[in-house]
């Protein structure tokens, strides 16, 4: 028989030529039916426990190929969102850190890096890509979400990219995000105000726009005050580290996570690649952050 094929034996064929051999047709039958359960055992298509085709490779090793399937395998045993970002974040850890990675893939002269990208990442990609994949169940899915995630009204352009944390991507990404500073924080919560200049970013690019200076207003939860918020933040969450007290601004993001202790945990990209520490130790490392703002799925 040619491998990879199977025959489903009837039956009534089986206890036919066994009638021959046997004293009894119930004795035919008993042995019809052990011969036709070992001639079909063949046909059971593979079960759960197959070896998937990316193993124990971490994902920005992945091919095409692997991200396919593990995206696949992964909704298929885990139905709760937030495990699925944990996992897949865990599964980047010792992904090179590279700032700016990704652009806009050829689509305009301005930034033609890669629309997406597994061997490296920077801290805003990674929350990015971890977030698209465990939203998705293929490969072509993760893209369209990184598109919505990553873009304005998921319109591929420079100028329609998420560039400032507070005011273009925490506020794009309202569809998936919801801030919880305000709940967390309480009457903790500082205001702090940033002037974006979107002509000067911009220039950077050779690109002109007429962008107005935009005014912003915003808040976060002082370091100081954190210590009372960490039983309540969540895997998943999405945190951003507010820098500077003179001028205020989100400077680097994260996601939260929880170790076996039950120890609140960051894990983000960072030089000099993805990993995974307690947060309050990655304060104590950073004077210059100020406090933080989360997020969280709706």
């Amino acid at each position: 028989m040619q491998k990879g094929l199977c025959v489903a034996v009837p039956l009534s064929c089986v206890v036919m030529d066994l009638r021959i051999f046997s004293r009894s047709p119930r004795q035919a039958l008993v042995l019809a039916i052990l011969l036709t359960s070992v001639l079909n055992v063949r046909c059971r298509p593979p079960g759960p426990d197959a070896l998937p085709v990316y193993g124990d490779k971490p994902l920005w090793q992945f091919t095409d190929a692997d991200l396919e399937a593990y995206l696949r395998d992964l909704h298929a045993r885990e139905p709760d969102l937030r495990r699925r970002v944990v996992e897949i974040a865990r599964r980047t850890i010792g992904q090179p850190y590279k700032l700016g990675p990704l652009g806009e893939g050829g689509a305009e002269p301005y930034d033609p890096d890669p629309l997406y990208c597994l061997t490296a990442s920077d801290c805003v990609t990674f929350v990015e890509q971890t977030w698209a994949m465990a939203l998705s169940r293929d490969k072509a899915e993760f893209l369209d979400t990184l598109r919505r995630i990553r873009y304005r009204e998921g319109r591929i352009g420079l100028l329609t990219r998420n560039h400032f944390t507070e005011a273009d991507w925490n506020v794009n990404n309202a569809w998936l995000f919801e801030s919880t500073t305000a709940a967390l924080g309480g009457a903790s919560v500082r205001a702090y105000k940033l002037t974006i200049n979107r002509r000067t970013f911009f220039e950077k690019y050779g690109l002109n726009t007429d962008a107005p200076v935009q005014q912003w207003s915003d808040e976060y939860i002082p370091v100081a005050s954190l210590e009372r918020v960490l039983p309540v933040l969540a895997d998943a969450d999405v945190i951003e580290f507010v820098k500077n007290e003179k001028s205020p601004f989100v400077g680097h993001l994260g996601l939260i996570t929880h170790d076996a202790n039950g120890t609140v945990m960051l894990l983000h990209s960072g030089e000099p690649a993805v990993q995974e520490l307690p947060l309050m130790d990655y304060l104590k490392r950073h004077p210059t952050i100020v406090g933080v703002k989360a997020l969280r799925a709706r």
